[in-house]
């Protein structure tokens, strides 16, 4: 039950006199009070000294009531001033004993006593209360701050399904942190406050110190949170007739007053009191339930409504914090941004790049807003200025600016052109505003400059950075020597600035003199001809590469007039940044057919955009929404919203002051996030963004003017593999193979690159010379082992001393391990040092010799020479020669020098002489459509098939069949007519053994030279079948020897297997170089460790030389018993 209370002191006054005049003596209350609670007892004072002359009050301390009964029987009224539940309810029951009134502070009781009545609302009353101004204000959502004390707040507010944050204060102390750490980043725009008055200014203070307390906010606060409040825009909720209380005391004082009063005017003089009309009189009073809606305005209170039976009428104008008379909105708070993305330009026609470009930020927008990842609790609102796109002019920018100076928000995204954005930092600076901004594509070096810029990060590239990463680029492509040329105007000149210092830092010679660096901008067809001697002299220069900073259509100019030089297709390649567009060469004009001619290739480097899923998905929805393709800048533009949104996620997660336009600087600065361009880092000191990755692509012409362009793959500055190759270059000639710095580089051919093409019938005649020799190779093979050596060797076991020949078998393997590695795919991408030791015992000779003037006709003579060596060895030896005729010394030196030369130049040097020869067969290149225009790939001076080419290759091929039956014929022949030698090899083996080797040189000469990767898988299939064969069949005697001839096939086996994944992805080699010694280690352990289990050692070395045993194998010259019988062949066989 609520008393109603009087709104007027005077009416109660009035009402004391009117009461008086008919009430025989004074009303008689009693003020049972707490000490704890009211030590000094002004408060009870100030109340006894009310209503003087009508009422009798007498004080008694709660912890005395039972010495109070004196005042019982006459009193009627018991005014109890304790807060404590379990103290009201027993002074209560003793009300109800005595037949007295008991009036509590407030309806907080919970036991049931008609007697009992409180002097004001309960807290439930207040929250419904506070529930109807928000339900009449569309506050649904916010935060709620209560105490402990309040347990009734989230029940009575739950009931209508609000979605407030509850925070509870536990201590006045606990308060700021938990704005800071909580409120702060809810994102909440109203607040309501359920705490006693000296927490709720602690509250207060706080959310006006985070600047949450600002246009857009909202606040409610109940009665006993609204003392000394004084925060304009609040909106207060208090009982009726208390609207200006501003304490608990005068609170309480005015509701104990108000009471007393209305009791005595309900007491009739007829009879002392009714306790039923007195009671009816409380249960009908018209101000039950009834409150007032109060509003700071200028730091006072005014009564701007009512709230009856939850029912509110507004009957005066609100004002919100700010201050503002809007009512704020309960949704997400809003976080404004603002961008420069309009297509006006001031005087000028207007662009629209900025417009398409601004679709990344509206997408980044929405993105954030649907989501739930960063800002879940806000909302991004963008402001788009248009204030100029590409021409910039102060006064224009000024008005247009002003026009809308408070929507700038917390952050700006500026213009894609950097004259824009700097002038529009200056305008900025006039109107005396501050926030960060953020450029996505903005170029201009300048704007690096912490110091000129402090307020500005860009999330593109700078000028500086781009054109000396062009050099970068250029040196690690290959190449040292370049020509340069620039239209002589600021917009070049300034590039050049960047450019030639990092030209000489990487160490590359520019070949055109200085003097023909420039020429001046703007010229057409016929200006071009007055700088004729300067183009010249760069076509004159030899260079391959022309850097060119150059403007459409100038450009087009020149390739028309470098046709006219007698560039042609392949002769000149231009490098060029994403700057410059050097490919638009149109094909419509009569002039088209020339540049088509010359066809320069541009390679270009681009800040990588829609990198990855992430960037192909934003992509691909962004193309959807707006029905049309994105263009360069859209993708940073998307990256300038995130940065700005990470900066605020962050700083409002750590409970810190976003609106500081120089602390979210700070935070942008900090952020590192995966965006649409690929990871997005500031570099510290620097307004500018690290740079990880750039692609590289190609743009060339194809026959009908189109332009193609070709993804070649990614530079990384920051990466130890710095430019990683992802699809193989094809260069105007249609092959890969890179073109040399200068054209006709060192005359190393005697004529121009751009005449070389591939030979089709050249390389039809050279499959059929290498597939010829194979199969007459195999069936050789397959007649020598049905003929003479389908026998068997017997096994090695018992142990024996290790002899010379036995350690020419052995370090066989080790040689053969690096021949066959040389073989297979390419491995220099790992070492150049294993590479260059394999193909020299291959004799691919290409890494270590220059085959040029002569050179390579000297390794073939040398070879020819080694085979003749050979065959005087073989008939030595078949036709027993120096038995024959004995007293001719030289053939029982040649017969000893046999012993030591035939595994090595028939075994050891089976692959490298029968490569060499075959070499004389490259021919797949020409100059022209005859064979006889063909020249050698060893030595482009000898155009083969006639004079000294032709004698070569007859030679050759003379050699060849001479060679290969007779190496074929000795391997096994050898182990046969030696006497010391243990360690054997199955003839059968040495025989698959020949057809191996040749099928490899074969691959290596042909399949290789035209499908890297097809050669590499053919590869690994022919060895790995090899493999197999080689553990199945044992092919030593001497199991250890079995065992390791099969392991080092399988080092070779992995290594292709590596080499070929290189050759695949061409990235960053360093993680497969890792992974190849690692396997190559597991393979040695494995084997060491079986070999330990399973293959004992049956070959020792003596510690102290066994003289008779060396002079013996000396001066036998190493023959069997079996020989100087004649018994060379099994079974009595002769040579026939």
């Amino acid at each position: 039950m609520i008393i109603p209370h009087i709104r007027s002191h005077v009416f109660w006054k009035i009402l004391t006199l009117f009461t008086f005049l008919h009430l025989s003596s004074p009303l008689e209350v009693i003020i049972a009070y707490d000490e704890s609670l009211y030590p000094d007892e002004n408060f009870i004072l100030s109340i006894t000294q009310s209503l003087s002359g009508s009422v009798d009050w007498h004080k008694c301390s709660i912890s005395n009531l039972p010495r109070c009964t004196d005042y019982f029987p006459t009193a009627r009224i018991l005014v109890d001033l304790s807060n404590d539940i379990a103290t009201q309810s027993s002074i209560s029951h003793l009300c109800q004993s005595r037949i007295l009134i008991h009036l509590v502070l407030q309806n907080n009781v919970k036991f049931e006593n008609k007697w009992t009545f409180a002097l004001g609302s309960s807290k439930t009353q207040q929250i419904n209360a506070v529930l109807s101004v928000l339900r009449s204000l569309n506050w649904t959502q916010g935060i709620a701050f209560n105490n402990k004390a309040n347990y009734d707040v989230k029940e009575a507010i739950k009931d209508f399904s609000y979605d407030f944050n509850f925070l509870a204060v536990e201590e006045k102390s606990s308060i700021e942190g938990l704005i800071n750490k909580v409120a702060f980043r809810e994102g909440a725009t109203v607040y309501c406050i359920f705490t006693n008055w000296e927490e709720s200014l602690e509250i207060q203070k706080n959310l006006k110190k985070s600047k949450l307390l600002t246009a857009g906010n909202g606040i409610i606060l109940d009665q006993e949170s609204s003392y000394q409040c004084e925060t304009d825009g609040a909106l207060i909720i208090t009982d009726f007739a208390h609207e200006f209380a501003i304490s608990s005391d005068e609170y309480f004082k005015d509701s104990i007053i108000s009471a007393v009063s209305f009791i005595i005017n309900q007491t009739s003089n007829e009879t002392a009191w009714d306790i039923q009309i007195l009671m009816q009189g409380f249960r009908n009073s018209p101000n039950k339930n009834k409150f007032s809606l109060v509003n700071i305005q200028n730091g006072n209170r005014v009564v701007v409504g009512s709230i009856v039976n939850n029912n509110i009428l507004i009957t005066n104008n609100l004002t919100f914090p700010g201050p503002s008379n809007t009512i704020p909105k309960s949704t997400k708070k809003i976080l404004n941004l603002s961008i420069n993305a309009g297509p006006t330009n001031p005087y000028a026609l207007p662009a629209t790049g900025g417009v398409i470009a601004a679709r990344g930020t509206y997408f980044a927008k929405d993105e954030i807003n649907d989501g739930h990842t960063i800002l879940p609790n806000f909302h991004i609102e963008l402001f788009s200025y248009d204030c100029g796109a590409t021409v910039y002019n102060a006064k224009f920018a000024y008005s247009c600016f002003l026009n809308d100076i408070d929507k700038f928000g917390f952050g700006h995204v500026s213009s894609y052109a950097s004259n824009v954005a700097i002038g529009a930092m200056q305008t900025f600076k006039l109107l005396n505003v501050t926030f960060p901004i953020v450029g996505c594509s903005n170029t201009d070096a300048s704007l690096n400059s912490t110091a000129n810029f402090p307020m500005f990060t860009r999330v593109g590239y700078s000028i500086a950075y781009a054109y000396s990463l062009l050099s970068v680029l250029i040196k690690v492509m290959g190449y040292k020597k370049i020509a340069i040329l620039y239209q002589n105007d600021s917009w070049a000149i300034g590039r050049s600035w960047y450019l030639n210092p990092a030209i000489d830092k990487q160490g590359l010679e520019i070949v055109n003199p200085e003097s023909t660096w420039y020429i001046p901008a703007g010229l057409d067809r016929e200006g071009l001809k007055n700088y004729a001697s300067t183009i010249q002299r760069i076509v004159d220069s030899q260079a391959r590469l022309l850097v060119l900073t150059m403007q459409y259509p100038m450009y087009n100019f020149l390739m028309e007039f470098f046709y006219d030089l007698g560039i042609r297709k392949g002769d000149l390649f231009f490098f060029a940044t994403y700057l410059d567009q050097l490919t638009a060469a149109g094909k419509d004009d009569i002039y088209a057919w020339k540049r088509i001619a010359v066809g320069i290739p541009t390679f270009r480097m681009l800040p990588q955009n829609w990198v990855g899923k992430k960037g192909a998905n934003i992509k691909e929805k962004i193309t959807s929404m707006y029905k049309e393709p994105t263009n360069s800048y859209t993708c940073p533009y998307y990256d300038g919203i995130y940065i700005i949104a990470h900066a605020l996620d962050y700083m409002i997660n750590r409970g810190q002051d976003y609106t500081d336009p120089y602390k979210l600087e700070a935070a942008i600065r900090n952020q590192q996030f995966q965006g649409c361009t690929g990871k997005v880092t500031i570099e510290k000191g620097t307004n500018d963004r690290i740079v990880d990755v750039w692609d590289i692509e190609i743009n060339q012409f194809d026959d009908a003017g189109n332009v193609i362009t070709q993804f070649i793959g990614k530079l990384k500055p920051f990466s130890s593999q710095i430019l990683s190759i992802t699809n193989p270059i094809i260069y105007p000639d249609g092959t890969t193979i890179k073109p040399s710095d200068l054209r006709n580089e060192n005359n190393k051919c005697p004529f121009p690159d751009k005449d070389i093409r591939t030979f089709p019938k050249g390389r039809g005649l050279l499959f059929g010379i290498c597939f010829l020799v194979a199969l007459v190779t195999f069936g050789i093979t397959v007649l020598i082992w049905k003929k003479w050596w389908n026998i068997s060797v017997d096994e090695l076991k018992k142990k024996e001393e290790i002899s010379v020949p036995d350690l020419i078998v052995g370090i066989s393997i080790i040689v053969e391990f690096f021949q066959y590695t040389s073989m297979g795919p390419e491995t220099s991408i790992f070492s150049s040092i294993v590479s260059k030791f394999a193909n020299s015992l291959s004799l691919n000779l290409d890494d270590i010799l220059k085959m040029e003037n002569g050179v390579f006709w000297v390794v073939v003579e040398i070879v020819f020479g080694g085979i003749g060596l050979w065959a005087v060895l073989c008939a030595v030896v078949l036709l027993r020669l120096d038995e024959k005729w004995q007293f001719i010394s030289i053939f029982k030196f040649l017969s000893w020098l046999a012993d030591y030369l035939m595994p090595i130049l028939g075994n050891l040097c089976f692959i490298p002489f029968i490569s060499i020869c075959l070499d004389v067969y490259l021919c797949d290149q020409s100059v022209g459509d005859d064979f006889t225009d063909s020249f050698l790939a060893r030595d482009c001076h000898y155009f083969c098939w006639k004079d000294e080419h032709l004698v070569y290759a007859i030679l050759s091929c003379l050699a060849l069949i001479l060679y290969v039956p007779l190496a074929i014929f000795c391997r096994p022949l050898w182990q046969e007519l030696q006497l010391m030698l243990h360690v054997k090899v199955v003839p059968l083996y040495l025989m698959v053994k020949s057809i191996f080797q040749i099928s490899l040189i074969v691959m290596n000469k042909t399949i290789k030279r035209s499908q890297e990767i097809a050669h590499s898988v053919l590869f690994i299939i022919v060895l790995l079948v090899y493999i197999i064969f080689t553990f199945k069949f044992k092919p030593y005697n001497y199991p250890r020897f079995s065992w390791w001839q099969g392991l080092s096939l399988i080092g070779v086996e992995w290594l292709a297997f590596i080499s070929t994944i290189a050759i695949g992805i061409q990235d960053d080699f360093i993680p497969l170089l890792v992974v190849l010694i690692f396997g190559w280690f597991i393979i040695a352990i494995v084997g060491l460790y079986i070999q330990k289990k399973k293959y004992p050692s049956l070959l020792f070395r003596k510690s102290t030389k066994d003289t008779s045993t060396l002079f013996k194998f000396a001066f036998s010259f190493g023959k069997s018993v079996g020989f100087s019988k004649g018994k060379i062949f099994p079974k009595e066989q002769k040579i026939t």
